[in-house]
C-alpha cells in the first residue's frame, strides 16, 4: 500500500483527513484493518456517553476527540502543542461535525508559574515530547486550567501524549472536576517505581480502576460513602 494513495482513515461514520506529512509508513496498515489508536478506541467506545464532557490531551489526528465527541454529543476541550497538525484537526472536527474548543498550548494545572515549557519535536509526529530527548527543542506557550473559564465544567480527561499522563496524575489534587480517566501509558519512559507512583496517586485521589486494553486505562473516581 502506498500512502500516497491512502488520504483518509475511515471508522464507522467518522471521516479522517491524513493531511500530515512523515505519518510513519507503519500506520497506513492501520488505516486499513480500522486498528488505529485501538487501545484509546475501545475504552472511549466502551465507557463514553452522554454523561461525559471530555478534555482531550495530545491529539494526534483528531480520531479519538472525534470518537470521544460522536460518543458523548458535548462540545469537547482540545490541547494540542504541535501547529503542524491543527489546521487537519481543526478540518477534521468540523467535517464531522464537532463542538470544540482547541488550544494551540501546553495546559499545566492551577496557577501559572511559568510561561513556556521545552519540548522535543520529531518528524514523526507521535513521537513528539518533553520525556525523549530526541528531535528539535521547542519552546511552547503554557495555559493554565485556571485561564479557561469553561474548565470546571469537563468531568472526564482522556490522554495520550508522549509521556505526559505522568504531570496529570501526579496533580490529580488540581483536578477536583474530573471523575473519570482514560491514558495510555507509556512504558518505556517511566520507571517501574515511577509507575508504582503514579498508580498510588490515582488510589490517593480516590480513582479506581475499571478496565484496560493493553496498555490503556480507565479509571473512574469513587466516593465512598460510609453511612
Amino acid at each position: 500500500i502506498k500512502k500516497y494513495y491512502l488520504k483518509k482513515f475511515y471508522y464507522q461514520n467518522i471521516i479522517i483527513n491524513l493531511n500530515i506529512d512523515n505519518i510513519p509508513l507503519a500506520n497506513y496498515s492501520s488505516f486499513l484493518f480500522k486498528t488505529y489508536e485501538y487501545n484509546d478506541r475501545r475504552l472511549v467506545e466502551k465507557y463514553i456517553d452522554s454523561s461525559n464532557n471530555c478534555i482531550i490531551i495530545g491529539g494526534g489526528l483528531g480520531f479519538i476527540a472525534v470518537l470521544a465527541y460522536k460518543k458523548s454529543k458535548r462540545k469537547i476541550l482540545v490541547f494540542e502543542i504541535d501547529k503542524k497538525l491543527i489546521k487537519n484537526w481543526n478540518d477534521n472536527l468540523i467535517k464531522n461535525n464537532c463542538e470544540f474548543q482547541i488550544y494551540e498550548k501546553n495546559l499545566i494545572l492551577g496557577k501559572k508559574t511559568k510561561n513556556n515549557e521545552e519540548f522535543y519535536f520529531n518528524e514523526d509526529f507521535l513521537c513528539s515530547s518533553k520525556y525523549l530527548n530526541k528531535g528539535k527543542k521547542r519552546v511552547i506557550e503554557n495555559i493554565s486550567s485556571d485561564e479557561i473559564k469553561t474548565f470546571e465544567k469537563y468531568n472526564s480527561l482522556i490522554i495520550d501524549g508522549e509521556g505526559i499522563e505522568e504531570y496529570f496524575i501526579q496533580n490529580l489534587n488540581q483536578l477536583k472536576n474530573i471523575q473519570y480517566i482514560i491514558f495510555e501509558l507509556h512504558f518505556n519512559f517511566f520507571s517501574k517505581n515511577k509507575i508504582e507512583t503514579m498508580f498510588k496517586n490515582l488510589e490517593l485521589n480516590k480513582f479506581v480502576f475499571q478496565d484496560k486494553c493493553f496498555n490503556s486505562y480507565y479509571f473512574k473516581k469513587i466516593l465512598w460513602n460510609l453511612k
